[in-house]
């Protein structure tokens, strides 16, 4: 990672996940708590500590947003967020905090926290979905909650935080800039374990009514989901695939990444003949064998939903003219 490399070890399909931890040391009155937290390493360019020169803009779209920096291995200015602010924190004063240097949805952030612990492999499965409470006392700021040799470890929702520093970017991300037309109306299950993501990729899919959007935040939900709409066709005389269009997941989730739904689908001889598209800031160039090695029928970067959709519909197009 100090060269700027992701650190990605495990196996495809196996529901595994690389969570580097680190910790805020946090002052309460006079006493000081250290509170652990979590990402995923694949997000994760470099670890550093904070650079001597940080410009500090008169005024920010969010109070967090502590400066910038210029980020000399890729040439580029990075926003630092003070991640205790962003909590609200109080963040003890220290000269050797360190910076987490992150990249996804086509953007580099930098995050400041007191320091880094380890690299822990573990199953998604070990990774519980954050109750109503803990989301609303979180500002629903983590996306799961794991239990790490004694300490609990809150998984943070990057992409949300990433997205309210800049209120625009969500729309700008996710939206669909032109009108997508379509034959008959598609319908998708969406998989995603934000709501904010949910949110804004139903918004864009249906503003032109080419698609219909059910959701699910995690695999094992959408899993659930796609047993019951088998059943219902077994039932109706249909084969699945007339409820269901296409599944677009999101890879990264607790309880089940996208990676194990993907091959899930594929595996099961009712399910396997529906489309999988896979939907996640974690897709690159070289990453797209992982997806291969699953079945998965496309792979879009997030957030490049209206290429995802006219690709989908493309597809969609291709299958009936090949039927036919």
């Amino acid at each position: 990672m100090s060269n700027g490399q992701h650190l990605a070890l495990t196996e495809v399909g196996t529901n595994e996940v690389e969570i580097m931890c680190f910790y805020i040391d946090i002052q309460a009155g006079e006493n000081v708590y250290r509170a652990y937290y979590g990402i995923n390493v694949a997000k994760v360019l470099k670890i550093t500590r904070l650079p001597d020169q940080v410009m500090r803009p008169p005024s920010c779209s969010h109070s967090s947003v502590w400066g910038a920096f210029h980020f000399k291995d890729r040439d580029k200015v990075v926003p630092i967020v003070a991640l205790a602010k962003y909590l609200e924190q109080d963040q003890t004063d220290s000269a050797d905090h360190k910076m987490i240097i992150t990249e996804f949805n086509q953007v580099m952030t930098a995050f400041m926290v007191s320091g880094i612990t380890r690299i822990y492999r573990l199953s998604w499965s070990d990774v519980e979905k954050p109750d109503k409470h803990i989301s609303e006392y979180s500002l629903n700021a983590f996306t799961g909650i794991v239990n790490l040799e004694g300490r609990i470890v809150f998984i943070l929702d990057l992409e949300k935080i990433v997205i309210e520093l800049n209120p625009r970017s969500g729309e700008d991300f996710f939206g669909v800039s032109s009108a997508i037309k379509a034959d008959r109306n598609i319908s998708v299950l969406h998989v995603d374990d934000q709501m904010l993501v949910r949110r804004m990729v139903k918004k864009a899919l249906e503003q032109d009514e080419a698609f219909s959007v059910e959701s699910a935040d995690s695999g094992q939900e959408a899993l659930q989901i796609l047993k019951a709409k088998a059943e219902e066709a077994r039932s109706r005389g249909l084969a699945v695939s007339d409820l269901v269009d296409v599944v677009i997941s999101d890879v990264e989730m607790p309880v089940m990444d996208g990676y194990t739904l993907c091959k899930s689908i594929k595996d099961d001889p009712e399910l396997k003949s529906i489309p999988v598209y896979l939907f996640s800031s974690l897709i690159t160039e070289e990453t797209q064998h992982k997806g291969e090695s699953v079945g998965a029928n496309g792979q879009f970067p997030k957030p490049q939903t209206e290429v995802m959709a006219r690709e989908i519909m493309a597809d969609l197009a291709r299958a009936v003219i090949t039927r036919a």
